[in-house]
């Protein structure tokens, strides 16, 4: 078995750590079930027959510059919502530009995922920094990403996630610098909104 998969505790087959959900079912147990039984199960119970769990294959987009970045999905379940995520791996875990719809159980999901997709291509059309040799700033005035944490740092940290690359908090800074004596507004928005 590879480190990186677990088997279902329900249909027994290997499933990826980003591809699991640690569920506690009706009966009260806690299990380790694949997005698929997950939802079945999430469906039993709501009494959603019509609910179809399509497998939705990986897709290659290409940014603003012309690189490529393949995004993985998952539909999660969530009573009277589906969640559809869309997200980068690097080293087997979900990371790099994310994003996420949702909608109603009793829509079709292929709508649902073209509205990710539409989602995923206006990120991608934006750059928000610049390189230039080894130095990185901001592009404009403004930016926009998703804050995750810093495993390396010592104390828990902000880490931002700025066209699909991982920013320190100590970078972030050092790029704001350049903008002293300026105000700034910063707003922060769930994740399943577009910014």
């Amino acid at each position: 078995m590879d480190q990186d998969t677990i088997p279902c505790e329900s249909c027994g087959q290997l499933t990826p750590h980003y591809d699991i959900v640690s569920y506690r079912g009706a009966e009260g147990s806690c299990r380790q079930l694949c997005t698929r039984c997950f939802n079945a199960d999430v469906a039993r119970l709501g009494g959603l027959a019509h609910f179809e769990d399509i497998p939705l294959e990986p897709i290659d987009l290409t940014d603003s510059v012309g690189e490529t970045h393949r995004f993985f999905f998952r539909t999660r379940l969530h009573g009277n919502i589906v969640v559809l995520d869309a997200f980068e791996l690097r080293d087997g875990r979900p990371s790099g530009y994310q994003c996420q719809v949702i909608g109603n159980p009793e829509q079709e999901l292929l709508a649902l995922l073209a509205k990710l997709i539409a989602r995923l291509r206006r990120l991608l059309s934006i750059r928000h920094l610049a390189t230039e040799g080894e130095k990185t700033e901001i592009a404009e005035q403004t930016v926009r990403g998703r804050i995750d944490w810093d495993e390396s740092a010592v104390e828990r940290t902000p880490l931002l996630v700025i066209d699909g690359r991982e920013i320190s908090w100590n970078d972030f800074g050092r790029m704001l610098s350049a903008f002293e004596g300026w105000q700034f507004k910063l707003e922060i928005v769930d994740r399943s909104d577009e910014i």
